[in-house]
């Protein structure tokens, strides 16, 4: 019950963020990090088509392309899953690989459905104006959102 209010929570938070920076500075991925709290979680097993399910559920009340974020997303989740085996998530390096690895992936599965789809106004040069500043507002904030989830879940299980 807590992951579906964290998810419903991240959702309505990305919604006043894109609302209060406008077009200008792209906000944090909050759904991005909330997703990656939810699979962390997880097993794969259930992770995988928990992170497509939500990134469609973005899609659909983003009013999107069906499976721009769906895919984003899965490539996140498996990008996260992965490296998380590789390095330490304790230590700052290894938050900072994950993070900044399953964003990358997340971003490539966006361009992949984005190519796929053969989007006109795709363009890869914009794409990398948006790209950048949205990862360094969400792995500035990334941090902070870890450090919450874990003292309310600490909270929660005493």
């Amino acid at each position: 019950m807590r992951l579906i209010l964290l998810i419903v929570l991240a959702f309505i938070l990305q919604g006043f963020s894109s609302g209060l920076l406008g077009d200008t500075i792209p906000p944090p991925d909050l759904i991005y990090l909330a997703t990656l709290l939810v699979v962390a979680s997880l097993s794969p097993f259930f992770g995988l088509p928990l992170a497509f399910s939500i990134g469609l559920l973005q899609d659909l009340l983003s009013a999107g392309y069906p499976g721009l974020h769906a895919v984003g997303l899965l490539l996140a989740a498996y990008a996260y899953y992965r490296l998380s085996r590789l390095v330490h998530w304790d230590e700052l390096a290894g938050q900072m690989v994950i993070l900044g690895g399953s964003f990358v992936a997340k971003w490539l599965g966006i361009m992949l459905v984005a190519l796929w789809l053969r989007l006109g106004q795709f363009n890869p040069l914009t794409l990398w104006s948006v790209m950048v500043p949205e990862m360094l507002l969400t792995l500035l904030i990334a941090p902070l959102a870890f450090g919450l989830y874990r003292q309310l879940y600490a909270g929660r299980s005493k």
